[in-house]
């Protein structure tokens, strides 16, 4: 059996064709919309995992509030040698070679460590992990995620599936030329056989999107998808129906809905945290990496060492804002950053339908109440919106089509949900033009019916 598999940034889903309808697998139970599933996974101390909506629970359950204990770990040796760095009365100098131990700060009473977004590595350099004394390749934790979900499938369907048409994106995130996107897109594949699938196959994610809209279109159309996810903007112009389906262009850009999680927590929420404050007698800005960093969650457990928390202890005492330095003490000590993510997003998918909103984070020695307006969050991602828009109109251009030609714009993927790209769709191609596709489904549809259709 083959499956269409869309494996997102921050959410995936599952899906096959019987040839007559597509009939999409109710992957996690515990989400709120069943058949998606958080592309999350939590691996525990003695090594056993969560996936999706439960990985998300146990990481909450396990370590919110938790006290820490950092201690040195042994990691190797790093050897350091030395060339020549002059002469003394004629006669060369050089130093030795020097061999010195290396040590890194681990938390001990860590009871498992949750990895999110693991997709948006696949073009980056980022090879893996060592977690509690083993390690992992990005390739080996991706095919453990995509081989969760082949038994999801398995145990719905009730027979053994062994082929999966694999959505990716136009340009993976972070890839820089070609050859970035043909390394993620191999890692990919990699990661697709440890998941024990032996028929891998790809197809770009907005052509899937399309190959979802063919199936209920009237007549033949030029289309085009737009479908911008958590990760990346995935653009194509086709021609669909009949027998003269037809890709005239595609494009792509990596800025997706955590980018603009990442712009709310940068222009609206700092403050709280100790941006702007000042600390001792000559008034020194508080620096600023400690509060950057809370824009990617993941480096946030950096922050969370022996010296760090004696500085912002030191400058709840001698500093401008003593209760907002506290409140990333807070953030840090009680590992309450994915909290802080969560919250954001919330506020993101509120102002899709609303003017304003409320950003609400509440803790020990935390409690952030921050208004965000529509206005306010579309000025935070202006630059990325106007990069977005010029991707979807160079994209059209190169397909020598005429913008009266376009008979539909199919706008899919969660973060095409935001207020400012639906208006502006209706602007560019007129508001009767624009369909609005299943937000999370319609990529995992179009490979369901693709992976029906067979190799090509």
């Amino acid at each position: 059996m083959r499956i269409g598999l869309d494996f997102g940034t921050t959410h995936s889903g599952a899906a096959f064709f019987d040839g007559a309808r597509v009939q999409l697998v109710p992957l996690d139970p515990a989400s709120l919309h069943p058949g998606v599933m958080r592309s999350a996974m939590y691996i525990t101390r003695d090594h056993q995992r969560a996936y999706g909506q439960r990985a998300i629970d146990l990481y909450y359950e396990q370590n919110i509030g938790r006290p820490s204990r950092l201690i040195q770990q042994y990691v190797g040796e790093i050897e350091m040698a030395f060339g020549e760095v002059g002469a003394v009365k004629g006669y060369p100098v050089s130093l030795p070679t020097i061999v010195r131990e290396v040590y890194v700060l681990i938390d001990e009473l860590t009871p498992g460590r949750l990895l999110y977004s693991l997709k948006g590595e696949l073009a980056s350099d980022y090879q893996g992990s060592t977690l509690f004394g083993r390690s992992y390749s990005l390739e080996e934790l991706i095919g453990a995620y995509l081989a969760e979900v082949r038994q999801r499938v398995e145990a719905h369907v009730g027979q053994p599936v062994r082929g999966v048409v694999l959505g990716r994106p136009v340009r993976f995130a972070g890839a820089e030329t070609e050859e970035d996107d043909a390394q993620a897109e191999r890692r990919l594949r990699r990661a697709a056989d440890l998941a024990g699938f032996e028929d891998v196959a790809f197809e770009l994610e907005p052509v899937a999107a399309a190959l979802h809209y063919e199936s209920t279109a009237a007549r033949p159309q030029h289309i085009v998808v737009f479908d911008l996810g958590g990760g990346t903007l995935d653009i194509t112009v086709m021609r669909v129906g009949g027998a003269e389906r037809r890709v005239y262009a595609t494009g792509g850009l990596g800025i997706g809905g955590d980018v603009f999680d990442q712009r709310i927590i940068h222009g609206a929420l700092l403050e709280h945290f100790g941006q702007g404050s000042t600390w001792g007698e000559d008034a020194i800005p508080f620096p600023s990496h400690y509060t950057e960093a809370l824009a990617t969650w993941q480096s946030v457990p950096e922050l969370n060492r022996p010296e760090t928390l004696n500085f912002l202890q030191l400058v709840q005492r001698v500093g401008s804002h003593p209760v907002r330095i506290r409140a990333l003490e807070s953030l840090l000590v009680n590992n309450y950053a994915i909290r802080l993510l969560d919250a954001v997003e919330r506020a993101k998918v509120a102002l899709s339908t609303s003017v304003f909103t409320l950003i609400r984070l509440a803790g020990e020695d935390l409690n952030v109440w921050q208004p965000l307006t529509r206005a306010q969050f579309e000025a935070l991602i202006a630059d990325a919106a106007t990069r977005i828009e010029a991707c979807l109109l160079d994209t059209v251009a190169r397909s020598g089509l005429p913008l009266a030609e376009i008979d539909a714009v199919v706008r899919t993927g969660g973060s095409a949900q935001v207020h400012w790209f639906a208006q502006m769709l209706q602007r560019i191609f007129g508001p009767e033009k624009v369909v609005l596709a299943d937000v999370f489904t319609s990529v995992t549809a179009g490979l369901a019916i693709r992976a029906h259709s067979g190799p090509r």
